[in-house]
């Protein structure tokens, strides 16, 4: 979000790491960083039932092991401090730790460990073959991931996640798509094997995300709008986050909230990667202005906003 006076910008409400670093380089006094922001970068894999994928891909991307030794195999310090320039942290959930009263803090991320990876996968009979991983049946492990086309971030992580995979024998094939194509692809023909993409959170209450978690909700991305739950841990949050919107007692919701962010750390249906600092441009021509994290990241209190007297005057 911009504002032109005389040609001249007051503002942008976000910018990306590139463009806030070059800021920095010729005009550090308009660049704000506010910190980690509400939003997250993830990953996750196709577990439909139905989806047109080889009975024995899904038998992986359904395994919790399986899962869990991909995020321990992906290096989250390399992906803020490579890709998003040191404006990001490693994610641990799906509530941001700039969300204080709500993210589960007794949760740290998965260290960047690819032994225990691979410890992880010989449970499932996964055996590493001439530096190839291969399951039990003999398949090469090997899978593809899509991301939106343009959006050079994603583009950066899904490059670095398929370098770090191949140190446990993973072949990983980066393809990106327009963005119509890649939602044809999750939402409809669930023609796809992982997707990378982003979320952009724009409330601090988790009740915003009941059509993320629960097992019926079309954006329950891994498996949606299931008639009943797939599995017992689906079926354990459904019941924590109905439990926690119907009640007002603040104690006994976040009880119920930090539980289903244990669970999804334990099951990574999504791979959480990382969380970007929210960073924003304001002229110095605007004042009373406080940068945050919760969108919109500068005008939040438009009311209060004013233009220098001497720009006013030129208008």
């Amino acid at each position: 979000m911009l504002r032109l006076v005389r040609g001249e910008i007051d503002f942008v409400n976000s910018l990306d790491a590139d463009y806030y670093d070059k800021l920095v380089g010729q005009a550090p006094h308009m660049a704000y960083d506010a910190g980690v922001s509400l939003d997250s970068e993830q990953m996750w894999f196709n577990q439909i039932p139905t989806s047109p994928l080889p009975a024995y891909k899904k038998a992986w991307f359904t395994s919790t092991n399986f899962r869990r030794a991909i995020s321990q195999s992906i290096n989250r310090e390399d992906l803020a401090r490579v890709v998003f320039r040191g404006h990001a942290r490693p994610a641990v959930s799906w509530v941001s730790p700039a969300n204080q009263f709500w993210f589960n803090t007794k949760l740290q991320p998965y260290p960047f460990d690819q032994k225990s990876a691979l410890q992880a996968l010989a449970q499932d009979g996964f055996r590493m073959q001439n530096g190839i991983l291969h399951d039990r049946d003999g398949h090469a492990v090997e899978f593809s991931v899509i991301t939106n086309a343009g959006n050079k971030d994603r583009e950066r992580m899904a490059t670095m996640i398929q370098q770090d995979l191949e140190g446990i024998g993973i072949r990983l094939n980066v393809i990106t798509l327009d963005f119509p194509s890649l939602i044809e692809r999750i939402a409809r023909t669930f023609d796809y094997e992982a997707c990378l993409l982003g979320l952009v959170n724009n409330d601090l209450d988790p009740n915003s995300q009941m059509n993320v978690w629960l097992s019926s909700a079309e954006n329950h991305q891994w498996n949606p709008s299931q008639k009943t739950p797939a599995t017992a841990w689906e079926a354990e949050i459904d019941a924590l986050m109905r439990a926690q919107a119907s009640t007002l007692d603040l104690k006994k919701r976040r009880q119920a909230i930090d539980r289903v962010q244990e669970i999804v750390r334990q099951q990574e249906p999504f791979i959480y990667l990382v969380n970007k600092n929210a960073m924003s441009a304001v002229s110095t021509e605007l004042h009373n202005t406080h940068p945050v994290v919760l969108r919109p990241q500068v005008y939040w209190n438009i009311d209060q906003l004013t233009l220098g007297a001497e720009l006013a005057r030129n208008r």
